[in-house]
């Protein structure tokens, strides 16, 4: 099963929103990078990128956004109320899916990060697209304990790194489920299987909790930390 025509234009006008915002970002950048055509950004710095790096002020300068509200019948409405994902969450997912979902995302990531080899948005790079100052108490919308990243709709790469150079991606399984598919995450493969029919429940029964699994969260994400007994 697909996500229909409508839930896969709903995510694409999503994504819209955050190339504009991309688009305005490098622009900004462009505007004082004294080699914005540089193919080795990010490998070395220039006595005049330096001079640049400490004119900045910080930040992209980007102005604050109010997402507008997804449709709560899409599935990214779905999962952001199965979640529990605010409106802010639901940007930083879709700026870090934003590559997942068209390579062009990539390289003007790279040029942002000020390193091409980095195509993926730091924590930084996302809270200052979403319009707000990387060192904001929105970072801790990013924590280990936050809906985004407990849930597993979000994982942090680069754990050497400092906390706002870190990395965002999003698990396949969740690109997938975004864009309607419904088949397990392949790490379950030989531990699911279909129950054999149970001649003796009763019809009412077999309703009642047919109806309790569709109630409940439809996404599941198992994930090992490490160090769980196995098992």
């Amino acid at each position: 099963m697909y996500a229909t025509e409508a839930e896969v234009d709903v995510l694409w006008a999503r994504l819209r929103l955050i190339e504009e915002r991309v688009r305005h970002a490098v622009a900004a950048r462009r505007a004082v990078d004294p080699d914005p055509d540089d193919p080795y950004r990010g490998q070395y710095l220039t006595p005049q990128a330096v001079e640049r790096i400490l004119a900045e002020p910080g930040g992209l300068g980007l102005p604050g956004q109010e997402p507008p509200p997804v449709p709560p019948a899409s599935g990214l409405g779905l999962l952001a109320e199965r979640f529990g994902l605010s409106a802010l969450d639901t940007d930083l997912l879709l700026v870090a899916l934003a590559p997942d979902l068209d390579p062009r995302f990539e390289r003007l990531y790279g040029y942002l990060n000020d390193d091409l080899t980095r195509r993926r948005p730091t924590v930084a790079l996302a809270l200052e697209l979403c319009g707000l100052p990387a060192a904001s108490a929105a970072r801790f919308r990013l924590s280990p304990g936050a809906p985004l990243i407990a849930g597993g709709l979000i994982e942090l790469t680069e754990s050497e790194r400092p906390p706002l150079s870190r990395v965002l991606a999003v698990p396949d399984r969740v690109s997938a489920r975004l864009l309607g598919g419904t088949e397990p995450d392949a790490r379950l493969a030989g531990l699911l299987g279909e129950a054999d029919a149970d001649p003796t429940a009763e019809a009412a029964d077999v309703a009642r909790a047919s109806a309790a699994a569709r109630s409940g969260p439809g996404l599941v994400q198992l994930l090992d930390r490490g160090g769980d007994a196995p098992g």
